[in-house]
């Protein structure tokens, strides 16, 4: 009987030890499984983080130009305005144009025909524009030579 409970007991602790082992194995691979997914989790984090600090360094980037083209665009209407508003002594000494290009110039615009002086606009027909006959002066005339009795 001795040998048969010694080897009963050696039974009994070895199908206990077997599920023992496998449930910690199983529950050590869960936690590298976990493990695993902490570190994945953790890259991810790093890598959106980095994302983060690429994109706010572009943004101060952007920021930065619009703020330097804001500033030259302020310092051109500045220019312009001082420019457009200042008193300007007009030096007759030095014209724009030369004397002979500003004969040239008024020569040229009396040639053009709307600067030709013209018979007031009360003082002349009107101008018929029609090549030919037209209107009321097309076709035969007629006379109204009937008097109403």
């Amino acid at each position: 009987m001795y040998t048969t409970t010694w080897l009963g007991i050696v039974i009994i602790v070895a199908a206990c030890s077997f599920f023992v082992g496998s449930w910690m194995t199983k529950r050590r691979f869960k936690q590298g499984e976990l493990e695993e997914q902490a570190q994945q989790a953790q890259n991810d984090l790093e890598r959106y983080r980095q994302d983060v600090a690429d994109h706010l360094d572009n943004t101060n980037k952007l920021i930065a130009k619009l703020k330097e083209n804001y500033e030259q665009l302020v310092n051109h209407v500045q220019q312009s305005d001082h420019l457009l508003t200042a008193k300007q002594d007009v030096d007759l000494s030095q014209p724009f144009f030369s004397k002979e290009t500003t004969e040239q110039l008024h020569a040229s615009l009396n040639q053009r025909p709307e600067r030709q002086p013209t018979r007031s606009v009360h003082d002349s027909q009107p101008t018929d524009y029609a090549s030919g006959e037209s209107g009321l002066f097309s076709g035969e005339q007629k006379s109204n030579d009937k008097q109403p009795a």
